[in-house]
């Protein structure tokens, strides 16, 4: 409701204003209710259209990181166990290539993390939904160096940040290494290509993912959608004087409270289709990436049996970054 203040005291002081000057001139300032009701009834399809397209983008990209994090345990798995130590070759550490893999793919899921919540032309960072989670955004949320540095070897992370799409050019790696090690005959060929199409299925999620972060919600439906909204509320007072002043003097105040729940009713259908259209945008309704990332190097990170294990990321003021 903290987002709805504003506009609710616009509302407000417009019936107010209205239904001052019918009372004090006498003259009712209303008209047919009918044409009013069938643009509201219009309006709100438009807008049901819109956010319905808004919430299939956002729950696209849910599904997306779901499939990330069901891959991401496969990968774990597949690499903690099916990497084999090769007796007669002592530079092969077959722990060591596990690490690796697994460090290197947490080092992808931040990384694609980061470049899907870079800055988009068409994103709106004084939004509402932008304000609201603006305070708990971590500094050093952003600067993928940092990041990669806790996963990757040293000279890695330099190679991968001087590159445009730095986690593909990580899944790059993950497959050169795992290439190397089957020649090396140190993993199965069934186990080997089981791999790779983990590989191929990480690829196609990201691309679905950049799918959605490079191509906004069209605007003819964001624009036309706030357009026909305001507009409804700016002479939705008109239709609702002319029916309360029917009933008697001074009914017509009665206008004033219906208007203001009407109009934050339609808001707020708006504001929902607005904060869920572009889902990686750091915004309130966005994807808990981050959420998301821990809780796959928290998996992946048990399974080599590791220490000091990160806790979960946490919901500050019932939201999930």
């Amino acid at each position: 409701m903290s987002f709805a203040w504003r506009p609710i005291m616009i509302f407000f002081i417009y019936a107010v204003v209205l239904c001052t000057l019918s009372y004090v001139s006498g003259i009712t300032l209303g008209i047919s209710f009918v044409p009013i009701g069938l643009i509201g009834t219009a309006v709100a399809f438009y807008v049901g259209f819109k956010n319905n397209s808004s919430y299939e983008r956002l729950w696209e990209a849910r599904r997306i990181w779901g499939a990330i994090v069901n891959a991401s345990r496969s990968w774990g798995t597949f690499a903690a166990t099916y990497i084999q130590p090769l007796p007669a070759d002592p530079e092969h550490n077959a722990k060591e290539i596990s690490i690796k893999l697994i460090h290197r793919h947490i080092a992808y899921v931040n990384a694609l993390r980061l470049q899907l919540r870079a800055k988009s032309v068409w994103d709106d960072k004084h939004s509402i939904a932008h304000h609201v989670v603006a305070d708990q955004m971590d500094p050093d949320e952003f600067p993928l160096l940092h990041t990669l540095n806790n996963f990757l070897l040293p000279g890695e992370t330099e190679y991968f940040l001087s590159k445009k799409n730095p986690a593909t050019h990580i899944l790059k790696a993950q497959a050169k290494q795992l290439d190397a090690v089957f020649r090396k005959g140190a993993i199965n060929e069934l186990f080997y290509f089981q791999m790779m199409g983990l590989i191929q299925e990480f690829y196609n999620q990201q691309g679905a993912a950049e799918r959605i972060k490079n191509f906004p919600f069209p605007r003819q439906y964001a624009f036309f959608s706030k357009v026909f909204v305001w507009l409804f509320l700016a002479i939705l007072p008109f239709g609702l004087i002319g029916e309360f002043a029917k009933l008697g003097d001074g009914m017509l105040w009665l206008a004033i409270p219906s208007y203001m729940i009407i109009g934050w009713v339609f808001y707020t259908m708006e504001v929902v289709g607005d904060t869920s259209e572009n889902p990686f945008e750091n915004a309130i309704n966005d994807i808990p990436m981050t959420a998301i990332c821990r809780t796959i190097e928290i998996d992946l990170r048990e399974m080599l049996d590791e220490a000091n294990i990160p806790a979960p990321v946490k919901a500050v003021n019932n939201i999930l970054m």
